[in-house]
C-alpha cells in the first residue's frame, strides 16, 4: 500500500514585456522554472481515473491556493469512506496555504469523526498552529481522540494548551490511559514533577498501555530512577513497552541500546522493526544519523521499516543528503515515492534538481509525490497566469 504521507524565502520574478502582443514573460531561477512544471504536472494528474492520484495531485495545487483542488479535498472530507477521507485530511495537514487551514476547522467543526481522525493525523504530522483544534478536541472527545490530541501535542512542542491538559490530568473522571499521556504531555513542554507520576506509571502491573507511556515519558527523565525503570520496561514481553524502553535508553545514552536499535530495524520481525525505525525521531539527531548510517551500510530493510525510517527523517535536524542517496536509487517504488516526500516534507531546495526527472516517471503516484513535493517547497513564489 502506498505511503501517502503528506505535509520563506521569497525571491521576486523578473519580468520584461515582449513584442506587440503584450504577453508577458518570466525571468525565472532553476527553482521557479522546477515550479511550474510542477504544477502542470499536478494538473495533469487532476484528470486521473484514480481517486489518491487526484487527492495528491489536489494536495500540491492547493499549496498556491487552486480553488479547484480544495473543492476536490472539502468533496472527499465529506465521503463515506475513511480511506480516502483520511488521504485528503493527510493532505491538508501538510499544506501551507491559509485556505487549505480554514478548511480544515472548517470540517473539524461540522463533524467530531473528521475532528479525531485530524488529531490522528497531527500525532505523525506536527504543526503548530493546531492548538485550539487539539485543545477542543480534548474536550468531549472520546479517549482515541484524547490520546491522538495529546501525543499531537507532544510533537509540536507547544505550551500554550498546557492549561487545557492539566485539566484533563486532573479531572476526576478522566481515565488512567488519558492521564498517562496527559502526564507526559506536560513533562515534555517541561514540567518536571511530571517525572515522579511516569515513574509510577512504569510500575503499573495490569495496564500495558500505560507502561508503553511510561517507557516513551522517562526518555525525557535522566536520572538513575529512570535508568532503572526502563532497564526493567525494556525486558518485558509486551513488545510495545519493551521497544519503547530501548528507544529511551539510547535517547539518555545508552550505546547498548543503540545497538539493539540496530539490530531491531535491520533483522528484526516487521512489527518490531517498522515501530522502531519510527523511534529514530525521538533520538538527538547524531545519534539518529549514525544509526541511520549503519543501517545503510549494513542491511536490507524490509519496506515498512525503511518507509517508517524515512518518514523520521522529516523531523530528524541534520544532513539527509546520505539518505536521500539511498532512497531516490532504490528498486523499490513506495521507497522512492517516500524519498521525494522527504525532500518536500525538509523544504530542502538543494535537492529540487534531483526531483525533476520524477516529474516525468512512467508511475503516477512518483510523479505526483514529485510534483507535491516541489511546489510544497516553493509554491509561495507562483504567480497565476504567468507564462513560462
Amino acid at each position: 500500500m502506498r505511503h501517502l504521507t503528506l505535509k520563506a524565502l521569497v525571491i521576486p520574478f523578473m519580468f520584461s514585456l515582449l513584442g506587440a502582443s503584450g504577453t508577458v514573460h518570466a525571468t525565472e531561477t532553476d527553482a521557479d522554472s522546477s515550479l511550474y512544471r510542477a504544477v502542470d504536472v499536478a494538473r495533469q494528474m487532476m484528470n486521473s481515473q484514480d481517486i489518491y492520484d487526484r487527492i495528491l495531485a489536489a494536495g500540491a495545487l492547493s499549496d498556491i491556493g487552486d480553488a479547484q483542488a480544495l473543492v476536490l479535498l472539502e468533496r472527499c472530507i465529506a465521503i463515506d469512506d475513511i480511506v480516502i477521507r483520511r488521504s485528503a485530511i493527510d493532505t491538508l495537514i501538510t499544506g501551507t496555504h491559509p485556505n487549505s487551514v480554514n478548511l480544515l476547522f472548517k470540517a473539524a467543526s461540522e463533524n467530531t469523526e473528521v475532528l479525531g481522525l485530524m488529531a490522528e493525523s497531527l500525532a505523525s504530522i506536527p504543526r503548530d498552529d493546531m492548538g485550539d483544534l487539539l485543545a477542543s478536541a480534548l474536550d468531549g472527545g472520546t479517549d482515541f481522540v484524547k490520546k491522538h490530541a495529546l501525543q499531537a501535542l507532544v510533537r509540536s512542542g507547544s505550551t500554550s494548551e498546557d492549561a487545557a491538559v492539566r485539566a484533563l490530568v486532573e479531572a476526576k473522571e478522566t481515565s488512567p490511559v488519558i492521564r498517562a499521556y496527559g502526564s507526559y504531555t506536560l513533562l515534555s513542554t517541561g514540567d518536571k514533577s511530571m517525572g515522579k507520576l511516569m515513574l509510577a506509571a512504569a510500575d503499573e502491573a495490569t495496564n500495558p498501555d500505560i507502561r508503553e507511556v511510561a517507557a516513551v515519558a522517562l526518555g525525557l527523565v535522566d536520572s538513575k530512577e529512570s535508568r532503572t525503570a526502563l532497564d526493567k520496561l525494556a525486558a518485558e514481553g509486551d513488545k510495545r513497552v519493551a521497544l519503547a524502553a530501548v528507544a529511551s535508553k539510547a535517547a539518555l545514552g545508552d550505546q547498548d541500546a543503540v545497538g539493539q536499535i540496530i539490530q531491531i530495524i535491520g533483522y528484526g520481525p516487521t512489527m518490531e522493526a517498522t515501530v522502531m525505525a519510527g523511534s529514530l525521531k525521538r533520538l538527538p539527531p547524531a545519534m539518529a544519523s549514525q544509526i541511520t548510517d549503519a543501517l545503510l551500510a549494513c542491511c536490507p530493510l524490509k519496506n515498512d521499516a525503511a518507509t517508517r525510517l524515512l518518514e523520521s527523517w522529516g523531523w530528524i535536524a541534520g544532513d539527509a543528503s546520505r539518505v536521500y542517496d539511498w532512497g531516490l536509487n532504490h528498486k523499490e517504488a513506495d521507497i522512492r515515492m517516500q524519498t521525494i516526500w522527504l525532500i518536500g516534507q525538509r523544504k530542502d531546495e538543494g535537492a529540487i534538481e534531483r526531483l525533476l526527472p520524477f516529474l516525468k516517471d512512467e508511475d503516477p503516484g512518483i510523479r505526483g509525490m514529485a510534483a507535491w513535493s516541489i511546489v510544497h517547497m516553493t509554491g509561495h513564489r507562483y504567480v497565476g497566469g504567468v507564462a513560462t
